[in-house]
């Protein structure tokens, strides 16, 4: 009799045990500045919080009738993923929502992704947690099974990865149709990150840039050397400039503001390399003011960038002329 006591407690803690270790949480959800058909979804957790823009129709038993109504209505929906089940309980009033979800893991997704030659955990996670993280960012066999047949099979993390960015098989795809056929996993998701996307591609193209690789595409990117920048710097007669020049235009803040303003003071035509020099050595249009108020007009850019270098400004000259003491 005690021995059965004891085997009916040790199940009772094991239950109590891991009902306690069961994910679960706090959401809220807003339609508010998201488009017609999603919500932002926003989960919260002892040790971490999720994000996501989310398509309603992903929901089972949420309508958007419930999420708009005028007054208090009580809601109890999921989200269904292959790694398992997120079940929602609380309420929604004209577009806002919250109250608190668990999450129910499917263990048999584990055997589905060592059939494909994917390792579930990694240092970090243990299962029920690695596979709450693949259910929120919907990591399906589908999508691993479409990626691997564009070559590219990695652990878990990239798969991830893949989704968080927005990498799909329609993206690897569109890449492929543009001569983009080697991308390895990391160049995807840095064209994702930095915006070098297909269309961002396709721009580039047709304002004269055909033969960038990645890295130079992201680099135009990160820098803001864009096709609206490159039509900018044509327009006032910077057209023949090689992709190189146009970013060194922009990390030493050469701008259609300053070559405009240099035109009104009368500096027409100066080279791209001395609008460089200019911009790193500080010689701007308020320093030709400034000059030009200490007697000292039309004079040359390479006389400019000299006197700047050495520490020749209007106060300067006024102290070697007598005028400032």
């Amino acid at each position: 009799m005690q021995t059965r006591s004891l085997i009916a407690a040790a199940v009772l803690f094991a239950a109590a045990t891991a009902a306690s270790a069961a994910i679960h949480g706090a959401w809220t959800a807003s339609t508010y500045e998201t488009k017609t058909g999603f919500v932002q979804l926003n989960l919260s957790r002892r040790n971490s919080s999720w994000g996501h823009t989310t398509d309603i129709a992903s929901f089972s038993g949420l309508t958007a009738s419930q999420i708009d109504s005028a007054t208090s209505a009580p809601v109890s929906f999921e989200l269904r993923r292959d790694a398992g089940v997120v079940r929602f309980e609380g309420t929604f009033r004209g577009g806002d929502g919250a109250g608190q979800f668990d999450f129910a893991p499917n263990r048999a997704y584990v055997d589905t992704l060592r059939s494909l030659g994917v390792d579930l955990k990694s240092e970090a996670d243990d299962e029920e947690n690695a596979l709450f993280r693949l259910a929120m960012h919907d990591v399906s066999a589908v999508f691993i099974r479409e990626m691997q047949s564009l070559g590219y099979r990695g652990p878990i993390d990239t798969y991830v990865r893949f989704r968080i960015h927005g990498v799909t098989p329609e993206y690897v795809r569109d890449m492929v149709s543009l001569g983009f056929k080697d991308l390895d996993a990391d160049d995807l998701v840095r064209s994702r990150i930095h915006g070098a996307t297909p269309q961002y591609i396709r721009d580039m193209r047709a304002a004269g840039f055909t033969g960038l690789s990645m890295d130079a595409l992201v680099g135009s990117r990160i820098h803001g050397a864009t096709p609206e920048f490159v039509r900018a710097m044509r327009d006032r007669g910077y057209g023949d400039l090689s992709m190189d020049d146009y970013v060194r235009f922009r990390i030493h803040g050469v701008s259609a503001e300053f070559i405009d303003a240099l035109h009104s003071l009368g500096y027409d035509k100066i080279a791209a390399d001395d609008l460089v020099r200019m911009r790193i050595h500080g010689v701007t249009p308020q320093y030709i003011r400034e000059l030009r108020s200490a007697g000292y007009r039309n004079v040359p850019v390479d006389k400019l960038i000299s006197m700047r270098i050495h520490g020749i400004d209007a106060d300067f000259v006024k102290k070697a002329n007598g005028e400032l003491f």
